[in-house]
């Protein structure tokens, strides 16, 4: 009788620290995980504040101002801007 007790209690405790094992290994697989999520999303947001760098960079006026230049586009002084009116019975709103 006290083998199979003994026995036993080996049985348990063994299933006990393989249970332990098993949660670890678990942890630590999650851990690896949120750690390549973290590295990715911080890798997202440096990517994103370059692209927030370019954007404003190309609405600059010093590179509006380039680009015109490049397709000969001149600067029109205020006194030599026209409008033009156009009356449009049908858009009115009656």
């Amino acid at each position: 009788m006290k083998i199979k007790n003994i026995l036993l209690i080996i049985l348990i405790i063994g299933l006990f620290l393989l249970l332990v094992s098993m949660e670890r290994v678990q942890m630590e697989s999650t851990g690896h995980k949120v750690g390549e999520m973290l590295e990715e999303i911080n890798f997202k947001e440096a990517r994103n504040q370059y692209l927030r760098y370019e954007i404003s960079f190309y609405k600059s006026p010093l590179k509006v101002m380039e680009e015109a230049e490049k397709k000969d586009l001149k600067v029109i002084a205020p006194q030599n801007i026209y409008i033009i009116e156009v009356n449009d019975e049908h858009s009115k709103a009656s």
